[in-house]
């Protein structure tokens, strides 16, 4: 029998293995996310001699833009703990039940059991980075490439330091962050009420570290943010000044992030995923000696599936991301839409 709980309940009477094996799949994680998007999140579980064999954790999302069932919203991915192609295939079925009108989404990095399930069709892939840090710095710098010791030696000549920030900072940071969203790829920002909560979860608890470049005269020009979960380095989220990329301080601002994962004692460096059109980020992250496979994005949808409005989210989008709007105006667009976008 399919057992489905709220998140919050399901955390509180259920011992759930597999949880916090990585970021997505964190109680921190998803306490930031209903923080931020009071998203509606359960859990479906199937359970033998009294333990819970198998279980996913999924997003409900109903609004003006979409219908749908994700496992999980607001995650570079999410493999759920799923012992048998046979319990992924009861979870779907039992969604489908309930949620007759919903499509179903699934963004999968290492679950081979959920790309067999017949229900599903490969709607998209993107490139996940994994870098390995368990060897010794020197190790670790032999294997960048030469453009990417060149750029770290680039930025060390030009004068760019790197420290870590303080809460004070990450207002400076969200407004790169902002124009890089708005200008360069035409999309709304995270509201900053996320990196509020990011902070918050992490950074106050010593779970992680916004890194910040400066150049010579003390300007802010790029930032990382780092999350910590077990033995990995999250390479969250990265902004930079457009007018000061010559300076090359993305580049300077990874080495040192490894050097932060080195002092922790972390294993390696998550770096994310990367959209295959986004060639230049994929080949920053080559250069960096991180190996690279595949996340699958795998849907369902019904018959006459007819609740998607994203003609509505591109004319927005398409509005306040135009160059003449006041980034207070991107700002209040953000923290209205972001939450529909789960």
């Amino acid at each position: 029998m399919v057992k489905t709980l709220p998140l919050h309940e399901a955390f509180q009477t259920l011992s759930l293995p597999g949880l916090e094996r990585n970021l997505f799949f964190s109680f921190d994680w998803f306490s930031v996310i209903d923080k931020t998007y009071r998203t509606r999140i359960f859990v479906k579980y199937i359970e033998e001699e009294g333990k819970v064999r198998s279980y996913i954790i999924y997003s409900v999302v109903k609004n003006f833009l979409e219908w749908k069932i994700c496992i999980c919203s607001y995650c570079d991915y999410c493999d759920c703990h799923v012992t048998s192609l046979e319990d992924w295939n009861r979870f779907l079925q039992q969604i489908k039940k309930e949620y007759s009108r919903y499509r179903i989404a699934i963004r999968s990095l290492r679950d081979d059991l959920v790309r067999q399930c017949e229900t599903l069709n490969v709607l998209s892939k993107e490139k996940f980075h994994v870098l390995d840090t368990r060897a010794d710095l020197d190790s670790i710098w032999k294997k960048t490439t030469d453009s990417f010791k060149n750029a770290v030696r680039q930025s060390q000549k030009q004068g760019v330091i790197v420290k870590k920030c303080d809460f004070s900072e990450l207002k400076k940071f969200y407004r790169l962050h902002l124009a890089v969203r708005k200008n360069k790829y035409h999309l709304f920002p995270q509201p900053f009420r996320f990196f509020k909560n990011i902070w918050h979860q992490y950074m106050d608890r010593g779970q992680g570290v916004l890194l910040g470049a400066y150049d010579k005269t003390g300007k802010f020009i790029a930032g990382n943010v780092y999350l910590v979960c077990g033995n990995t380095l999250y390479y969250k989220f990265n902004t930079s000044d457009r007018n000061a990329l010559k300076l090359r301080p993305n580049n300077i601002l990874f080495w040192e992030g490894i050097r932060y994962a080195k002092d922790k004692g972390l294993d390696c460096i998550d770096l994310g995923s990367s959209g295959c059109e986004q060639t230049g980020l994929i080949l920053f992250k080559d250069q960096t000696g991180a190996k690279s496979q595949d996340i699958i994005h795998l849907g369902y949808h019904p018959q006459g599936y007819q609740f998607s409005e994203k003609r509505i989210l591109r004319l927005m989008t398409k509005v306040f991301t135009y160059p003449w709007m006041p980034n207070f105006l991107v700002r209040c667009g953000s923290s209205l839409i972001y939450p529909f976008l789960a």
